[in-house]
């Protein structure tokens, strides 16, 4: 069997933590997977039995290196998303704006998408990127006190989109198995 493949785009680290959420699942599901930074992706010829993308967003954009491998890449094999950012906070994991945005403008058709919440974490962050996030959070409702340091990412939502990837690719294996709906089981 081909491994399936997890690129992940991350500035401050949480998209790589839930890429990695996503292989152990995936693993603890028998199914071979290769994690990988998309500022060095691996050989794209390489065949893969499916590829997951884990994109964080800053400041209402996806990452540059996601851009450009959706824009170098016409994937052939089936693809599932997840998009991080703080906006999704107040989600249900259900695709959000961003990601139907990435979607459209690629002409994406992943079998499974999913919008989740990243890491609120201010010391972490520079002195302009802490003032945009402050007034981010400040105009959204969200903690601005400039210190505080917050997890809402939903590691349920995040086992469920792994699950469901699982199901699909052992789906994949087994033509005889009831099919997935386009975005979720």
């Amino acid at each position: 069997m081909n491994p399936t493949l997890i690129l992940y785009a991350s500035r401050d680290g949480q998209a790589k933590l839930i890429a990695q959420r996503v292989q152990q699942h995936l693993t603890q599901q028998a199914v071979h997977s290769e994690l990988a930074d998309l500022k060095s992706p691996p050989n794209m010829a390489k065949n893969w039995q499916a590829i997951i993308v884990v994109a964080s967003i800053r400041y209402g954009r996806h990452h540059a290196e996601v851009q450009q491998f959706f824009e170098r890449n016409t994937l052939l094999v089936p693809l599932a998303i997840i998009s991080v950012s703080l906006n999704a906070r107040k989600g249900d994991g259900t695709p959000n704006s961003y990601l139907k945005k990435l979607l459209a403008q690629h002409h994406l058709q992943p079998f499974t998408a999913m919008s989740v919440a990243g890491r609120l974490d201010y010391p972490r962050y520079g002195w302009f990127d802490r003032l945009m996030m402050r007034l981010i959070m400040k105009m959204t409702g969200g903690p601005s006190d400039g210190k505080c340091c917050v997890e809402y990412t939903n590691w349920q939502h995040v086992t469920e989109f792994a699950s469901t990837v699982s199901r699909y690719i052992q789906q994949e294996q087994n033509p005889n198995t009831k099919p997935l709906s386009q975005f979720g089981a």
